[in-house]
């Protein structure tokens, strides 16, 4: 699994990516546009009275204030979370630029047990999640304060959050206040009522243009959108203009980053007239094509083809 970059390194990515020609979706979500969803509303929290304490199976316990926090050395990873409960032509998927300080960094400090199961998250809402030690310990895992250059806003976890790479994001805990390392399994809120505990990512791909019943004009026409496979990347995105008969591999645009979704496009050279089902399927990095017969969300997210009909007219 890739390390996080250090924060000035992706200076040049994130300049290219901001800046790049417009599409239907940036590749950066800005913080306004980027889904939202929890099971209350954002708290109000005080900073002054605000602290995360880190207990429960380590050696030294430890509690750190909002200042302590920011004034950590951080790193920054371009990451896209999606709700486990988006289905296949649905908006909770987002991406940004999260800075923050590795959760490894901290559970070495506090000499968190080799022998603990879990890292139980716990918010200032009452919200709890929890992920595996040994994913923490991969190093990739994220306490965040800052998303997309300006600290988190009190929609998206201000003061801190988690940011799991790969993993749905009901898991990506906010308005952090509590991690307690555990020697059992822990379940957090949507696992007792009956979601999934591992909740990784599944592969998808969307087409963003044209827009579903669109109206497509021309000698040819571009076919575009995203596909996201978690942190296993995507090897290939193949269009069918055909109702799924035969497939065509499209173009990869260059990667955003190892944890985030990455575009595409299928050049179309147009038919005749008529009605047309353009659909789209991914093949991640492990070289495994995504589910293709259509699932609901429940209980460990939505697989299926996006497809859409559009109009060619001469």
């Amino acid at each position: 699994m890739a390390a996080a970059l250090p924060a000035p390194a992706l200076a040049g990515i994130l300049d290219q990516f901001l800046h790049s020609a417009p599409k239907l979706r940036p590749a950066l979500t800005p913080n306004d546009e980027f889904y939202v969803t929890s099971y209350r509303s954002p708290p109000d929290i005080q900073i002054e009275q605000w602290s995360l304490s880190i207990k429960g199976l380590v050696g030294k316990p430890f509690t750190v204030t909002y200042p302590q926090l920011t004034a950590r050395s951080t790193v920054s990873e371009i990451v896209t979370l999606e709700c486990v409960g988006n289905g296949l032509a649905a908006d909770a998927i987002s991406t940004a630029n999260w800075e923050g300080i590795p959760l490894k960094v901290l559970l070495k400090e506090a000499g968190a047990s080799s022998q603990a199961v879990d890292v139980i998250f716990r918010a200032v809402d009452g919200y709890s999640d929890s992920v595996p030690l040994a994913r923490v310990m991969a190093g990739d895992v994220l306490i965040a304060h800052r998303m997309n250059g300006v600290p988190l806003p009190r929609g998206h976890g201000f003061p801190a959050r988690i940011i799991v790479p790969g993993i749905y994001g009901m898991k990506h805990v906010q308005w952090l206040t509590e991690i307690e390392v555990v020697g059992q399994d822990y379940k957090g809120y949507y696992q007792q009522k009956g979601w999934s505990d591992e909740a990784v990512v599944k592969t998808s791909s969307h087409i963003d243009l044209p827009g579903h019943g669109g109206v497509v004009k021309g000698s040819a026409t571009m076919v575009q959108g995203y596909a996201f496979a978690g942190t296993r990347g995507i090897k290939q995105v193949e269009v069918s203009v055909d109702g799924g008969e035969r497939w065509h591999d499209s173009t990869l645009e260059p990667e955003l980053s190892p944890y985030a979704w990455q575009f595409w496009q299928y050049r179309w050279e147009l038919p005749p007239p008529g009605r047309y089902t353009v659909s789209v399927r991914a093949t991640d990095g492990t070289g495994r094509l995504q589910v293709t017969e259509e699932q609901a969300a429940f209980p460990d997210g939505a697989v299926g083809l996006h497809e859409i009909t559009v109009t060619v007219q001469a």
